[in-house]
């Protein structure tokens, strides 16, 4: 009766091991892999640089004269958002026009400025997406 008993744990513990095992491989499978580096010639296909955009800020008296660089991730993306070109000055101008002075001032006016941007285009492209808004030209007065 004891070694029933045993052989009972012993094969519990086996499948215990084995479902665990299969739950950590379908994991790992499903884990995305890690971004492969773009070569310079499948940004230049991939991005899109707007024009300098001179608009006022929220702060009296001043303004910002600003230019992007817009990454997509696919050709079709890319010209989508180049026939979007007016929904996308205004998504830029609204995003802009909403900040102060202070807050555009120093790296991390803009970090926050690139990532705002990002996501309100984000919104507008529906072909793609918007893998990332670099500010290229950015002068506040």
């Amino acid at each position: 009766m004891g070694k029933i008993k045993v052989l009972l744990v012993i094969i519990f513990a086996v499948a215990a091991i084995g479902a665990s095992a299969m739950f950590y491989m379908k994991k790992v499978e499903a884990e995305p892999e890690t971004e492969k580096a773009i070569s310079a010639e499948e940004l230049a296909e991939l991005s899109i640089d707007t024009d300098v955009i001179t608009t006022n800020l929220a702060s009296a008296s001043n303004f910002a004269i600003v230019q992007f660089n817009i990454l997509l991730s696919s050709e079709e993306a890319k010209e989508e958002t180049e026939k979007r070109t007016p929904e996308v000055r205004a998504a830029i101008i609204s995003t802009i026009a909403g900040l102060t002075k202070d807050q555009l001032i120093g790296e991390d006016g803009i970090n926050i400025l690139e990532k705002e941007l990002s996501a309100k285009l984000g919104k507008i492209v529906e072909t793609g997406k918007v893998e990332r808004v670099l500010v290229t030209e950015f002068k506040i007065q």
